[in-house]
């Protein structure tokens, strides 16, 4: 929406992955200052998120206000017990548009109204490819499983999931120009840079530590024993599990639009457990594994396991609720405590640490922005920086582009690979032979080393940390970090004077 601003930054300039968000939202930017927008955004997304899920829930459990407490469990699970990082409610970005109409297709599947669910899906997958890819599959899944005489013809649903497929397109046409043009040789570099180097958290599992692994998988292991309890009571005799609370059968019979979720987060298990199968056979094969763990084999489990225990578990304390309230009630409190813990936890970090979670990598976070704030202020908008590695609100802060960062990875195949190489050039990854490697901080590689990288790169100033200092000109300094100009040409006054 604004070409020029920060124009050359090489992550800005790389191929857009989710045109819906930006057309939905990034206008605002023309308008709003960049923490306006974000929270524009994120009060709109959190706004759609509560309606979908107020649905969704009371398909469940018509009771009322008990969409809060299922929305209470529901991300206090997913916070605690992810397996991949998946999130919902955060910050605001295209997938957080693309689960609340998610909800929205869920809640229409949970009542049998399987027309209205695919636009939803598609939508969705406009949003956001993979989101709402996934669900679809996973949605066909179930729909494929229901009995016979009370599915949904092909044949009626076939309108609406044509219209859901022409409501993806805006999504699925970039994510297929992503290796638009490029080598077969240059896609698969891209694929294994992506899976194993930048985010084996989110798509290798089985790569990372063993003590990392082991944690997420005890936390999502207990979670998804839990779901699989609430499912065998759903499966067997649930009138004699209720018959200690003298709940009538009636009353214990389990909604069918539960099941039809339980049965959703069955499949997205499935997509989790071929996810992992596929990178165990290909483990001595990186560049056929990643081929197709790219596409987060693991994101939809992350969400779906814990919307099926958090509605399971509240239609349960609205029955008990009927006819043995008191148990009902220490259930609820103990329920609760666990998403009231989470969020006290949360809420004392965020106390001892007010920095920004994008700055917390940094040392001194609130000098990091005054520096930032001073670059804003005092160099010319077609500024180049070098940047610390692991710094990720430059642009944000100082509105200059920044050569390369860690979190700044761009989407296409070969903007991909060229992040890559000029990531491993600038920060001098070095190898200690034992399979570990560390990278030089630009405060440590001396001046001639920062001087080439300013010629090849064409960067005018660098930031870093205040020691070791560099022997170019100072032209800022707030006591953690220095702003250093490259050239001589790109001299000014110095100052230690920290932006108003």
């Amino acid at each position: 929406w604004e070409p020029a601003w920060c124009a050359g930054d090489p992550f800005l300039e790389s191929a857009d992955a989710h045109l819906p968000f930006y057309w939905t939202v990034g206008w605002l930017a023309k308008w709003f200052s960049l923490p306006a927008v974000a929270w524009i955004g994120r009060t709109a997304a959190w706004l759609l998120l509560a309606i979908a899920w107020q649905r969704l829930s009371s398909r469940v459990v018509q009771r009322p206000l008990f969409s809060v407490f299922t929305a209470m469990l529901f991300v206090g699970l997913v916070y605690q017990g992810n397996f991949a990082g998946e999130w919902v409610v955060g910050g605001v970005e295209g997938k957080c548009f693309a689960y609340a109409l998610v909800f929205w297709g869920l809640a229409a599947m949970a009542e049998g109204r399987w027309r209205a669910a695919w636009p939803c899906l598609g939508i969705a997958s406009a949003f956001h490819v993979l989101v709402g890819g996934w669900t679809t599959v996973v949605a066909g899944m179930v729909w494929i499983t229901e009995p016979r005489e009370t599915r949904t013809p092909l044949f009626l649903m076939l309108p609406a999931l044509l219209l859901g497929g022409m409501l993806a397109l805006p999504g699925i046409v970039p994510a297929l120009q992503l290796t638009q043009g490029v080598s077969a040789e240059t896609a698969a570099e891209a694929n294994e840079i992506y899976v194993f180097e930048r985010i084996p958290h989110h798509l290798a599992p089985l790569a990372l530590s063993s003590s990392e692994l082991t944690k997420k998988s005890l936390r999502f292991g207990a979670m998804t024993l839990g779901f699989a309890a609430l499912w065998w009571l759903v499966k067997n005799n649930t009138t004699s599990f209720f018959s200690w609370s003298t709940v009538a059968s009636t009353q214990a019979t389990w909604p069918s639009a539960l099941t039809i979720l339980m049965r959703f987060a069955w499949g997205s298990l499935a997509l989790s457990l071929f996810g992992l199968v596929w990178e165990l056979a290909n483990w001595n094969h990186p560049a056929l594994a990643a081929k197709l763990l790219k596409y987060y084999w693991f994101r939809l489990a992350d969400i779906a396991v814990p919307l099926a225990v958090a509605l399971a578990v509240g239609w349960l304390v609205s029955v008990m609720l009927e006819r043995r309230p008191r148990r009902a009630a220490l259930l609820l409190l103990v329920t609760i405590f666990f998403p009231v813990l989470a969020l006290l936890n949360l809420s004392l970090e965020r106390y001892q640490n007010p920095a920004a979670p994008a700055d917390r990598k940094l040392e001194a976070p609130l000098a990091w922005k005054e520096a930032c704030l001073w670059a804003r202020q005092n160099t010319p908008s077609e500024s180049m920086f070098l940047v610390p590695r692991r710094s990720q609100s430059f642009e944000w802060y100082a509105h200059r582009k920044s050569l390369v960062t860690w979190k700044d990875v761009p989407q296409d195949a070969a903007s991909l690979v060229s992040w890559r190489n000029r990531y491993f050039d600038v920060f001098q990854r070095t190898n200690e032979g034992n399979g570990k490697h560390f990278f030089v901080p630009l405060a440590e590689q001396g001046a001639a080393r920062i001087r080439q990288l300013a010629k090849k790169y064409q960067a005018d100033y660098v930031i870093t940390q205040e020691y070791p200092p560099l022997l170019l000109p100072t032209i800022y300094d707030n006591g953690a970090y220095k702003i250093y100009a490259i050239t001589p040409t790109t001299a000014i006054t110095p100052t230690t004077k920290a932006p108003e």
